[in-house]
């Protein structure tokens, strides 16, 4: 296994890389729903099957990763030796429709190194000064040197099924505002980059006509600045507690969300929405 030191920029491997004991931002926003949706994740990680059309696309659009191969029937020599060679971490194997759905995909999807020259997966290491705690991101392309303008924009490439067009809604839905913010919060740490920085997602369509967009957050939007860099401080003082008392994933199971009763309560616009304009009945 690579030894990993701090700060540091590393390439290693997903398997590696998810080994290492530092929080990432998935394990701190599952901190931020509650510790026992912390520990629940940490007890039970998603299976490679799960995982595999996100590592698939991944591999074959950044140009980085393990081969992808469309499933061959499991009954057969061929069908045993591939998902024997399907254990380690250099083969991912998808069913016909979704090799096929990835395939087209491809075809359709930026060339990461004429959009920006930089290099895919770049493992980053750092410890958080306020907590002492280890820290870890994994950034999808990682450009070689800022823009003209100076800001350095860190990539994150992403599928939706939906259209790309709606992934504002996703970005709230997922706190993908709190992925942007800790990578480059990370970034910093490890480099010492002290100029503008911003997150670059590109986006693509799982389905026809599988068209792609770039959204992006600045470190000066009010989502980083305002919002996610404080839920991402407070989360890391509250984690800190329990590594320092080194509380134990069992007993994170027990602290789940609070059960008292909640009023449901909707907002303004909900409301103007299900009852509709009193004036429209008026004669």
């Amino acid at each position: 296994m690579t030894e990993v030191k701090f700060p540091s920029m590393v390439d290693m491997p997903d398997k590696e890389y998810f080994a290492h004991l530092a929080i990432d931002q998935t394990g701190l926003k599952k901190f931020m729903e509650s510790p026992r949706a912390y520990a629940w994740h940490k007890l039970n990680p998603l299976d490679n099957s799960t995982l595999a059309f996100g590592k698939a696309a991944h591999s074959l659009i950044l140009g980085s990763g393990p081969k992808v191969e469309r499933k061959l029937d499991g009954r057969t020599k061929a069908g045993k030796a591939q998902a024997e060679r399907a254990k380690s971490d250099d083969l991912v194997i998808l069913s016909g429709s979704d090799y096929e759905k990835l395939q087209n995909m491809v075809d359709y999807a930026p060339d990461m190194n004429s959009l920006v020259e930089g290099k895919p997966e770049i493992a980053l290491f750092a410890i958080d000064p306020a907590t002492g705690l280890e820290l870890k991101c994994k950034v999808d392309w990682m450009p070689d040197k800022p823009g003209m303008d100076g800001t350095m924009y860190l990539y994150d490439y992403k599928t939706t099924g939906h259209s790309v067009q709606d992934f504002v809604g996703s970005a709230y839905k997922f706190g993908y505002h709190i992925q942007a913010a800790f990578y480059m919060m990370v970034y910093k740490l490890v480099t010492g980059f002290t100029g503008p920085m911003g997150f670059r997602f590109i986006v693509q369509e799982k389905q026809p006509p599988y068209d792609w967009m770039i959204w992006e957050l600045l470190e000066s939007s009010p989502e980083i600045s305002m919002v996610a860099e404080r839920q991402i401080r407070n989360a890391l003082t509250s984690f800190s507690f329990y590594k320092k008392h080194d509380v134990p994933l069992k007993t994170m199971l027990e602290q789940g969300l609070p059960k008292m009763p909640v009023p449901i309560q909707f907002t303004d616009w909900q409301m103007n929405h299900l009852i509709g304009d009193d004036d429209q009945w008026e004669m």
